[in-house]
């Protein structure tokens, strides 16, 4: 006794029984009317949309005995053959498990034979991207000039690892991936046939759960009727796929609502005591606050059951964009995190103990209205007068600088006033890492040759540095305008900058060196002259 899946069963058998591919089916059947039939074609798309199944039904439109036609009998000998894969003319290939440049050049050999008993000698090669590049390569000359009798149809779900020039010689056809309602309608026509008794809200879960693929609904279905129960509810469905009651969110939502940190963890607790899968409930909890987020913003995601829908609705109220897009950002880190945890309970609690105090955060331009101005007081500085932002006209001897204001609602630019003090030794010494720490944002070349120089004399702001390396001294004095802003911005006070190159100090010249003078000098240098008892030749003052 053989048992045929719901898949196979009812696997489509023309053009107009493939879902949510009309776009593609007209097209192909204009293509027939017209005899502007191509060598080659690439159909693409996710799993279970019916890319393999348009293949076949494809080759039996070229194939039928009746003829080309859009509309093949479905029940001459080459019809039938294609339709049980068992045709010698319809040939279909699994790309995975014939990769190689052997297997592009075997079925090059076969191309040699016309086909035995239909029109055309059609070759279906499924998964086509998994294809090696080389083998890729030996198909294209071939995929661009094949016999005339000779039709190729390649399926992929990753068009993306196709190289170019094989899709360039296709007619590339891309698949949708099925809606809801579409799936919907499908399992309630399967379930009719099949004396199969559906809740409309267990069809509803089982579409859902498809995501978008045909097969893997009828999958579902065919998992589900396996228990015999005379009708199948939305529990049941659940209970099979761990599929987490979407009431555990309504609740945990209200704990949030409410702030009751106890709860929420209380019924965390008690869903994983009843064996439901933690990334099950970490991506059913992303989709549900996902579907609060749409409604927000007045789009209706077609994911949300319709007895669900007064709820969401009332709910979307009570949270901002900003906390239902923080709160979806960290279930999906959490996601991912879970991936190399080994402690996956605590992990969820701390998240969902996050998600309790959504209401205590504030905007980021909320809080810097609220942080008071930055200042320097005379504690620190004794000579210091601190920066004062006003809005006021200054006297022309000041200089003044615009700074930019977080709030753009500020019209008015906030100005610096310079005070006037004179900079000692001490406070530059106490700055100085912070004005290092400046000038490697601003001016990382520059900034390496600090260390070089020294402070010989400040007079009247007037800081006076010496250097005896000619590059730093050069650097620096190219950019001694621009140091001396960015001091003057960091003390408010007009300060300027110049520079000095020392000359190095000659090393004093030895004449006729003994050992123990070169010891003195070269330690490494005389114990080497030792080692291989030399003796210095001659001399040379350079």
């Amino acid at each position: 006794m053989s048992y045929l899946v719901l898949a196979r069963k009812y696997r489509p058998q023309t053009f107009d029984e493939l879902i949510a591919q009309k776009h593609i089916t007209e097209t192909l059947k204009n293509a027939i009317k017209t005899d502007h039939i191509a060598q080659a074609f690439l159909f693409t798309g996710p799993r279970g949309v019916g890319k393999t199944s348009l293949a076949r039904i494809f080759a039996k439109a070229l194939n039928c005995k009746e003829g080309v036609s859009s509309t093949p009998c479905n029940s001459c000998k080459n019809c039938n053959e294609i339709t049980n894969s068992i045709s010698a003319d319809v040939i279909e290939i699994d790309g995975a498990s014939n990769t190689g440049v052997e297997d592009v050049r075997a079925l090059q050999n076969e191309l040699l034979y016309p086909p035995q008993s239909s029109q055309f000698k059609i070759y279906i090669i499924d998964e086509v991207h998994m294809l090696s590049k080389n083998a890729f390569n030996a198909l294209l000359k071939t995929l661009e000039e094949p016999p005339k009798n000779v039709k190729f149809i390649f399926a992929t779900t990753e068009p993306h690892k196709v190289i170019p020039t094989i899709t360039s010689r296709c007619q590339r056809y891309d698949f949708h991936r099925i809606s809801i309602p579409e799936i919907i309608h499908q399992i309630n026509l399967i379930a009719e046939k099949e004396q199969i008794n559906f809740e409309d809200s267990a069809t509803f879960l089982i579409a859902k759960k498809a995501d978008g693929s045909m097969r893997d609904a009828l999958s579902l279905m065919d998992q589900i009727s396996s228990l015999g129960e005379k009708k199948i509810t939305k529990k049941i469905v659940e209970n099979i796929f761990g599929i987490v009651n979407i009431d555990f969110f309504h609740t945990i939502i209200k704990n949030i609502i409410d702030n009751n940190s106890k709860n929420i963890i209380d019924n965390f607790h008690k869903i994983v005591a009843e064996g439901n899968d933690i990334n099950e409930l970490i991506l059913g909890f992303i989709e549900y606050l996902r579907n609060i987020l749409m409604l927000k913003i007045d789009v209706k995601p077609e994911e949300i059951n319709p007895d669900d829908l007064p709820i969401l609705q009332d709910l979307k109220k009570d949270f901002s964009e900003e906390n239902l897009l923080y709160a979806i950002s960290i279930l999906a880190d959490t996601k991912e995190k879970l991936k190399a945890t080994s402690h996956p309970i605590l992990l969820l609690e701390t998240t969902l103990l996050k998600l309790a105090n959504l209401d205590k955060l504030i905007k980021i331009e909320t809080l810097r209205k609220n942080l008071p101005a930055e200042k320097v007081t005379q504690k620190d500085y004794p000579n210091f007068i601190s920066a004062k932002f006003e809005n006021t006209k200054m006297d022309s001897s000041e200089k003044k600088l615009e700074e930019k204001k977080e709030d753009e609602t500020e019209k008015k630019s906030a100005k610096i006033i310079f005070t006037k003090f004179q900079i000692t030794e001490d406070m530059l010494k106490r700055e100085w890492s912070a004005i290092e720490e400046k000038m490697r944002d601003e001016m990382p070349i520059s900034a390496v040759h600090l260390s070089k120089i020294t402070l010989k004399s400040i007079n009247n702001n007037f800081l006076h540095y010496t250097t005896n390396s000619k590059l730093a001294y050069q650097t620096l004095t190219d950019i001694s305008e621009r140091f001396s802003k960015l001091l003057s911005h960091h003390f408010r006070a007009s300060i300027r900058v110049g520079f000095d190159l020392e000359k190095k100090t000659e090393i004093p010249f030895i004449a006729n060196p003994t050992i123990e003078d070169i010891k003195k000098k070269s330690p490494k240098l005389a114990k080497m002259i030792e080692d291989i008892d030399g003796f210095i030749l001659n001399q040379k003052r350079e």
